[in-house]
């Protein structure tokens, strides 16, 4: 669920190596999202973190669908956030895990969008999720939480068919997701309604992101991030910050 509370502070990075990762989390701060992606051949992650009170965060990192499950089975902590490496011959996820009160959740892998739409009803919204192609298919990967609605998930949509989307429902991005099919750019979603002012972009590179967040006074609340000939691409979702 995206945070609807500025947080005392946050920051992102990325180009970090898998054994470099728990030196970018300082004391103080929670792991709200990662994106995995490749540079070449070596694995790399983008993550996006907060200064903020709250439960315990950790993370899980490079499992197949199997080593996920037992992972999950052995530790009290739930899921709240998963990306997908696919360089391999099956792919391979990565978590975000809370420890302490909250909402219960669970993660569901290889679905197509039938099978992600008929995980959501009255109780049960996205959380997080990821796309990926699987032999020429299209999957996703959800972490799916027990709360109230309304959610809508968008998927295979351009631009201009997500923002319309948006205005006609009335609704926030709250999860974004790029990717390239048959050599156009299109987007997998997640919206929910939401209060406040936000934006969202798309194709940028970093130094675009830090500009689109000073620009709007805003902080993140997703970030994903790809990479293509031109280097890291980022998507980014970001909200007004109420304190100005």
């Amino acid at each position: 669920m995206a945070a609807r509370k500025t947080p005392e502070a946050w920051y992102w990075s990325y180009d970090i190596k898998p054994e470099d990762l728990d030196s970018v989390l300082t004391p103080g701060t929670r792991l709200m999202r990662l994106s995995s992606y490749r540079k070449g051949t070596a694995k790399r992650y983008a993550a996006l973190v907060y200064q903020d009170a709250g439960p315990e965060r950790r993370h899980l990192l490079d499992l197949d669908a199997a080593e996920l499950a037992t992972r999950l089975a052995e530790t009290p902590a739930r899921p709240v956030a998963i990306t997908v490496d696919t360089g391999e011959a099956r792919p391979r996820f990565s978590l975000v895990v809370q420890t302490g009160p909250g909402a219960l959740s669970s993660v569901h892998l290889d679905l197509d969008e039938a099978g992600v739409r008929a995980l959501l009803d009255d109780q049960h919204c996205i959380a997080d999720l990821a796309t990926y192609a699987v032999d020429g298919q299209r999957r996703y990967a959800v972490v799916l939480e027990e709360r109230t609605g309304p959610v809508w998930l968008f998927t295979g949509v351009t631009a201009h068919q997500l923002d319309a989307a948006l205005v006609e429902h009335g609704a926030t991005l709250v999860r974004l997701r790029s990717y390239v099919d048959a050599g156009r750019p299109l987007f997998a979603a997640v919206a929910e309604r939401l209060d406040g002012g936000w934006a969202w972009y798309a194709d940028l590179d970093a130094d675009a992101v830090a500009r689109n967040l000073e620009g709007n006074a805003a902080y993140p609340v997703d970030l994903d991030a790809t990479r293509d000939e031109r280097g890291v691409r980022f998507a980014v979702i970001m909200y007004r910050d109420r304190e100005r």
